[in-house]
């Protein structure tokens, strides 16, 4: 069962006097190492729990990622997103008490500066006001965050924890955002989500990344977490579920499973579309009809105006 909680907002507006313009003039940044989901599957040596996600979701759009590599359009989501990242894995590099709103804000300011000038991000806004307001939204989803946890109240065991396990039959390697120890020595999963949190009955599917996690750091470790949290900062939601050495298990034979169904795709070259909700936020929406077709808005039913009196009257004399 998902466990869902939206933090009060208590000191919100006092945080959001403190966004400014988030444009600076630093220095570009060295050249960013491919994460592991850049590595494409060829004979299915390797597989990240994004790309796994990816299949059991929908087949063909796993080919378009991790066969077809297409490229996927860069927004200004994708841009706040891997700021947040960034600036969330370096706030817990400063001592406890320096964790504050505004040193929070000016490590997202700082990263965004250094990501605006690659080539990947240096087009995405029309003109320095749409910048301007991008980043003032940016911040204030930012600062969701401090509304949903305390960073100066615990450290992270580990962050941006780069982890990879030999299954046997297939190497699973990722990168996690957060592992926490509980004061009583229980392991817990944190993954951020910039947007906002799915309706609950969409929440589960969310999790199955980080059960692989889960999965991995019982591998690596030896100990099995206990908790799997999601934060979707858009809308200050924390989704959380428990987990146990059964779950555990569970997920370990899925994976091996969808590596099964994966090698008898490639073998046939048949990767089927299979049309859901989630076909609305596809990048390749338009190179799938199934997917179009599923996501297009149901037609709204035609208002059918009433007759006005004086012809309901007529009508009524002639019958």
């Amino acid at each position: 069962m998902v466990s869902k909680s939206s933090p009060a907002d208590a000191s919100g507006e006092n945080r959001l006097s403190l966004i400014q313009d988030p444009n600076t003039t630093e220095p570009a940044p060295a050249a960013i190492p491919p994460e592991p989901d850049d590595h494409g599957p060829v004979g299915l040596e390797t597989i990240s729990p994004s790309r796994a996600g990816d299949f059991k979701q929908c087949p063909l759009l796993f080919r378009f990622r991790a066969i077809d590599r297409l490229p996927e359009p860069v927004t200004p989501a994708l841009a706040r997103g891997t700021t947040a990242h960034l600036a969330l894995e370096r706030l817990f590099d400063l001592d406890a008490a320096e964790r504050t709103p505004e040193r929070l804000f000016d490590l997202f300011r700082q990263e965004w500066t250094k990501l605006r000038l690659t080539d990947e991000y240096a087009n995405l806004f029309a003109d320095r006001e749409e910048e301007r307001q991008w980043g003032i939204d940016s911040l204030r989803v930012v600062a969701n965050y401090l509304e949903m946890e305390d960073p100066t109240g615990f450290d992270p065991v580990e962050r941006e924890m780069m982890i990879s396990e030999d299954l046997g039959k297939v190497v699973v390697r990722g990168i996690l955002d957060r592992l926490d120890e509980t004061p009583d020595g229980k392991l817990v999963i944190v993954d951020y989500k910039t947007g906002s949190g799915p309706p609950e009955r969409y929440a589960i599917p969310a999790f199955f990344a980080l059960k692989t996690y889960a999965m991995l750091v019982r591998r690596r470790l030896g100990r099995t977490p206990v908790e799997l949290r999601l934060l979707y900062l858009g809308s200050s939601s924390v989704y959380s579920i428990e987990v146990d050495h059964n779950t555990i298990e569970g997920v370990e034979r899925h994976i091996l499973a969808l590596v099964d169904a994966i090698r008898n795709a490639l073998a046939n070259d048949h990767f089927p579309p299979r049309p859901s909700v989630l076909c609305r936020w596809c990048a390749f929406q338009h190179l799938c009809p199934e997917g179009q077709a599923y996501a297009k808005p149901e037609p709204a039913l035609p208002l059918v105006e009433p007759e006005p009196p004086s012809a309901t009257k007529t009508n009524e004399t002639l019958a």
